[in-house]
Order: structure tokens, then C-alpha cells, then sequence
């Protein structure tokens, strides 16, 4: 089985090509573009190191957030595409869930993704299972509600690291569950829509 991977829900957007199991290509983008610019280059590249062209996929999955809102709205609608030109499910990966494959270890482990204003996305994550369910807090409730043994990765001390594609295929091929069509998962609202409640009042 060949799958393809996508990730947008962060800075930088990548693909990556798995094999029965096996990632075999893996591309990111770091030039600083916009995903809607990069994505389908780096799509290509990724395709074209594994030696295959899109047709001979059997599925795409996608970090379907939370993260950024525009790079989760391309990632997903990119995803939703392909699948839908070639017949195929669409694997949805919430992006926290993915960047737990950070930590090969078992244990607990909390990704998060800073989202600003003293503002997160965390998860928890306990010998592979959720414990605490993708949210968003401040930093100081977090704090608050994580065990002390807990591994942090991403935005928040610990171990440095953020979504990509390599990330969202482990996840995809441990936890992942085949669909029609992706959703993007968000979390709170975008900041037009919160400047836009704030001017209403």
C-alpha cells in the first residue's frame, strides 16, 4: 500500500510517501512561502523521490489541525481533492495526535502548539491513549492539568517539534481511520472571527 502524507496545520508544509508502512520520501518546505504557493510542489517532489506519480496512491492522509487556519483549510481541501480525482479515502490526523510520535517512548505526552496570547493546543497522551482530548487553554491552566512525569513537545518547553508529514503518517497508520471527506478540526474561533465578536459589542 502506498500512502501519502500531508501536513499544513504548521509553518511549514510537507508531504511524505509511505510504502507498506515504510516512509520512503519526505519533503518540507522552508522557504517561508504561503502553503497555497508551496503545497502542491512539495506534494510533487515528495511523489517524485518515491519514484511514483499521484495515480499510484492508494490513500492520502492529512493534519486535519488544529494549527494554522489557513494551512489547515489548504491541507484539507488538497486532501479532499486527490481523493476525490482518484477514488480514494481521505485518513484524517489531528495534529497534536501526530506530533506525539515525537517521543518514541511510552508514557505521558503532552504536545502543544502555541496559538498566541498566552494561548495553546495541547493533548494528552498516556502509553499511546488520549487522556485529555485536543484543546486549547492558556499555558497556566495546562500547567495545571498536566501530570508531573509529562513529556512536553512542541510549543512549550520540553522537546522542541511541530507537525509534519512523516508525523501524520505514523499516526495515520497506528490510530488512522479512513474516510469520504476531511473536516478541519478548530478549536477556537479564527482571529477575524474573534476581532469580528469584539467590533460587535
Amino acid at each position: 500500500m502506498i500512502l501519502l502524507g500531508i501536513s499544513t496545520s504548521g509553518k511549514y508544509p510537507s508531504a511524505a510517501v509511505a510504502r507498506n508502512g515504510e516512509i520512503v520520501s519526505f519533503v518540507k518546505d522552508e522557504s517561508g512561502r504561503s502553503h497555497s504557493a508551496t503545497l502542491m510542489e512539495v506534494i510533487d517532489r515528495a511523489l517524485s523521490g518515491a519514484g511514483i506519480g499521484v495515480s499510484d496512491i492508494d490513500s492520502v492522509a492529512v493534519d486535519v489541525g488544529p494549527g494554522s487556519f489557513t494551512g489547515v483549510r489548504i491541507g484539507v481541501s488538497c486532501a479532499n481533492a486527490i481523493a476525490y480525482a482518484l477514488g480514494l479515502n481521505v485518513i484524517p490526523v489531528c495534529s497534536l495526535a501526530a506530533m506525539r510520535h515525537i517521543l518514541p517512548s511510552d508514557g505521558s505526552v503532552a504536545p502543544v502548539i502555541d496559538c498566541r496570547n498566552g494561548n495553546c493546543y495541547a493533548a494528552l497522551y498516556t502509553d499511546g491513549e488520549e487522556v485529555i482530548a485536543p484543546c486549547a487553554p492558556s499555558f497556566e491552566e495546562l500547567a495545571s492539568r498536566l501530570p508531573s512525569d509529562t513529556a512536553l513537545v512542541g510549543s512549550f518547553g520540553g522537546i522542541e517539534g511541530a507537525p509534519d508529514a512523516e508525523l501524520v503518517i505514523k499516526e495515520a497508520l497506528k490510530k488512522g481511520q479512513p474516510v469520504k471527506e476531511a473536516v478541519p478540526m478548530y478549536l477556537r474561533p479564527s482571529q477575524a472571527e474573534r476581532m469580528r465578536k469584539d467590533q460587535s459589542v
